[in-house]
């Protein structure tokens, strides 16, 4: 190949595209400052009527120790979570307070059960167990909620 047609190649492919970070965070999870951003990256404001979205870092994008990785057993543990505050047995992380949702309680629980039989086969033992464990807990958690109320 000529070093005329090589030179020209070259322009054409680098003519193709054009990198440029337009990441609204920095490496270490800071936010940057719009000005250093490039003018095409910037956003226009949104359309009349429409509020902006407020950005937020995406999973792993967290400074360090700011959440625990995200793997079955924590979403089995959120999910079980979610079930004892339906349930009343812990506060509502958002407002301090506990109350009873019997039946989103119920569903929480009925989603875990649901897992159980979708992921059957393909769990780690310690994976298994938590689900097991959890089951367990809230079912009997969920029995004597609807004793006692139905007493």
């Amino acid at each position: 190949m000529t070093d005329e047609k090589k030179d020209q190649r070259e322009e054409k492919e680098s003519s193709k595209f054009k990198v440029e970070d337009r990441r609204l965070f920095t490496p270490e999870g800071e936010l940057r400052d719009p000005k250093e951003q490039p003018a095409s990256s910037q956003e226009s404001p949104p359309p009349e009527g429409q509020q902006a979205s407020t950005q937020r870092p995406f999973v792993g994008q967290e400074k360090k120790g700011d959440a625990p990785p995200v793997d079955f057993s924590s979403f089995l543990i959120s999910l079980a979570t979610t079930a004892l505050v339906h349930l009343g047995e812990i506060p509502d992380p958002t407002t301090g307070e506990t109350s009873d949702n019997l039946e989103a309680g119920k569903q929480m629980i009925d989603i875990i059960a649901v897992l159980k039989e979708k992921t059957k086969g393909n769990l780690d033992e310690d994976e298994h167990r938590l689900m097991e464990e959890l089951l367990y807990e809230l079912r009997m958690k969920y029995l004597a909620r609807t004793r006692v109320i139905n007493v």
